[in-house]
């Protein structure tokens, strides 16, 4: 007969379930990561329906637009399986169809008739707000229902890059349409101005943060040039107009700021380990 002692039997079940609540922390972490890259991916669709528009349906948008859509739905059917408050998911299921459908609509029409009905283009900014309302919520509500211990530096990645993807989405549209319905548009909450103060604000906070390798040290020093290449077209909008160039280091900045927020992330399950 084997004989396991009494001290043997809780050092093991302390294993378990300190294994267990590992496993938690790192699926919450998962799950909080994907909702955040769902933000950024309906504001990417935004970006590219705008680009697609006033380039006269430049089709290599109209392909941004599909990988996007396949991307969120794809993280969607994850979510679904993750998330327990179904009242946040109902919301963000919802508001997501509702916005593929008017994304979906606006592009036929543009292709059938060449422009899209100005009402409905109207209403993408809506319903984009909505689904990033939604999803905002979810993502407070799990951090409160598991008391997850986000990095404060993953979270200014994160809110850099919401910052990043709705500054150049307004600016897509601002740049590339002459319709006047375009310049009511308020992604941007209290305007792009203001965005790219705190964009500022942050970067400089991040450049200070403890805990760089070099590789996220790197990656830090090219979000700052490639802010400091395109910030004075955001700050000028309205003049000399490059939203192609605006658009393109956006993308970079916000794989850039990817980066950094997961060296903080992991950094930060390391130490809760």
């Amino acid at each position: 007969m084997i004989k396991i002692s009494l001290k043997t039997i809780a050092c093991l079940l302390f294993f378990s379930q300190l294994v267990s609540i590992q496993s938690a922390l790192a699926d919450t972490g998962n799950t909080l990561k994907k909702l955040h890259d769902m933000r950024i991916t309906s504001y990417a669709i935004l970006g590219d329906y705008y680009m697609f528009s006033g380039l006269e349906g430049d089709s290599r948008y109209s392909r941004d637009m599909n990988a996007g859509m396949s991307t969120f739905e794809a993280k969607l059917a994850e979510i679904t399986k993750e998330l327990n408050s179904t009242e946040d998911l109902a919301g963000i299921v919802s508001n997501w169809q509702f916005y593929r459908s008017l994304i979906e609509t606006n592009r036929s029409d543009f292709l059938s008739q060449g422009y899209a009905n100005a009402r409905l283009v109207g209403e993408l900014e809506e319903k984009v707000i909505a689904l990033n309302k939604s999803l905002s919520q979810a993502y407070s509500a799990l951090i409160q229902a598991t008391n997850f211990p986000v990095s404060k530096w993953t979270q200014t990645t994160r809110d850099m890059s919401l910052i990043i993807i709705t500054l150049t989405a307004e600016y897509s549209a601002r740049g590339t349409s002459s319709m006047g319905q375009i310049l009511t548009i308020h992604i941007n909450g209290e305007g792009m101005e203001h965005q790219a103060k705190v964009f500022d604000k942050h970067l400089s906070e991040l450049k200070s943060a403890p805990g760089q390798t070099p590789s996220v040290a790197k990656s830090i020093d090219q979000v700052g040039v490639k802010w400091v290449f395109i910030a004075k077209s955001v700050a000028n909008y309205n003049k000399n107009s490059v939203p192609f160039i605006v658009n393109s280091y956006g993308d970079r900045i916000s794989q850039n700021l990817e980066n950094i927020g997961n060296h903080y992330s992991a950094s930060r399950q390391a130490k809760n380990k």
